[in-house]
C-alpha cells in the first residue's frame, strides 16, 4: 500500500474545468440506467451541478450530488497551499479586493 503524501509538493496538480457544454445530455426515464466514467464535474451549474459520464452531461440532484462527494472525496488527501503573493479583483461594488490565491492538490 502506497505511503501518505507528507507535503503539498508530494501531491499532483489538479486541472479544472467550468465547461458544462455537451449536446448529448443523459436524461433517463423511469427504469433506465446508465454506467460511464466520470469525465467532468461543476458542483457550481444546474441547481445541485452537472456529471458528465464519457462526455455526456447530467443534470445531479442533491442525493446524487452528495453521494459523488462521499465516494469520490470523503477519506482523501488534500493539500492547500496559500500564496505569499497577492491578486486582485473588483467586487460587485466596484472596489479593489486584494487576496492571496489558494493551489489545492490531491492524493490520487
Amino acid at each position: 500500500m502506497p505511503s501518505k503524501p507528507d507535503s503539498f509538493d508530494d501531491l499532483e496538480p489538479t486541472e479544472t474545468t467550468t465547461d458544462d457544454g455537451g449536446t448529448d445530455r443523459i436524461d433517463l426515464d423511469p427504469g433506465q440506467e446508465v454506467v460511464g466514467t466520470i469525465t467532468g464535474l461543476n458542483l457550481n451549474a444546474g441547481y445541485n451541478g452537472v456529471v458528465e459520464l464519457d462526455g455526456r452531461p447530467m443534470y445531479l440532484n442533491n442525493q446524487l450530488k452528495n453521494q459523488i462527494i462521499a465516494a469520490l472525496v470523503e477519506g482523501s488527501t488534500m493539500g492547500v497551499r496559500m500564496s505569499e503573493d497577492t491578486e486582485t479583483f473588483e467586487n460587485d461594488d466596484g472596489e479593489e479586493q486584494e487576496y492571496h490565491p489558494k493551489e489545492a492538490r490531491f492524493d490520487r
